[in-house]
């Protein structure tokens, strides 16, 4: 695949996510023709039409088309490897908090400024269809999008190091409606990236994405508590030592599943 259709690729998955977005504003303006409570669940299955659009688009490129059955049998996993897969995650969190944090550290050391972390406000409707689904549908069809298909056509046209690239700048760019988890997003798909083309095995890949969702939805509901100790520490030397400690974990487990022998 050329690096130009693969972006194309990636533009029409944004189209359809901004077209289903536009029609809802338009959706809203009407509200009084909507029954009470129903707007959430129509958001709700929109966000799941728009990561099922993923396989639908791959569906009418991918020439040939994998035994996807075949592929996604968790008989062939080695299960010794899925601690790894946590610690990946464990490392990433701490190694890309100051990323997410963007803005607060400025805030603080320009202005000596805390501002109050995200508190959680309860299971609306939207939280529900949100979460759910980027638990249970995102990192399957995200996952067979963007490694197995645009990934992997990548690598038959291009140098290693560009197929990385470009299908990791073309996942974190769908998260565009959340810019500070551009940039983690994207270290996230160069290890994806790398695990997969060291495993040959989407599964993998679909667990640690689910693992990483999972936590995300935990930490919105129950984190208080670390977010309280992480803030407090003022960004201080504790603070960026738990950033290397990120980084350092997030190689290993890398290191660990890469040389394993998963093929």
């Amino acid at each position: 695949m050329k690096i130009i259709k693969a972006i194309l690729l990636t533009a029409l998955l944004l189209a359809i996510g901004i077209i289903l977005e536009l029609s809802l504003i338009g959706l809203d303006e009407y509200t009084n023709l909507i029954e009470k409570g129903t707007e959430q669940h129509i958001i709700g299955i929109a966000y799941i039409l728009m990561w099922i659009s993923f396989i639908i688009v791959a569906y009418f490129f991918w020439r040939p088309r994998p035994n996807l059955k075949s592929e996604l049998n968790i008989k062939q996993l080695d299960f010794t490897l899925i601690p790894y897969l946590l610690i990946i995650i464990i490392g990433l969190g701490f190694a890309t908090q100051p990323i997410i944090d963007f803005n607060r550290i400025i805030d603080f050391y320009l202005n000596s400024e805390t501002k109050p972390h995200y508190k959680f406000s309860g299971f609306s409707t939207y939280f529900i269809y949100f979460r759910i689904s980027s638990i249970l549908i995102a990192p399957v069809f995200e996952e067979l999008f963007f490694r197995r298909f645009l990934f992997s056509k990548l690598l038959e046209k291009n140098k290693v190091w560009i197929a990385i690239l470009i299908s990791s700048l073309c996942f974190s760019a769908i998260h565009y409606p959340t810019p500070n988890n551009l940039i983690p997003t994207f270290i996230y798909g160069v290890i994806a990236c790398i695990i997969y083309m060291k495993t040959k095995n989407i599964v993998y890949l679909i667990i640690i994405h689910f693992l990483n969702n999972l936590c995300s939805m935990l930490y919105s509901i129950f984190g208080d508590p670390f977010f309280d100790w992480i803030y407090g520490l003022n960004y201080d030397f504790m603070y960026w030592a738990l950033f290397v400690f990120g980084i350092l974990t997030t190689i290993l487990g890398v290191k660990k599943i890469t040389t394993a022998n998963t093929v």
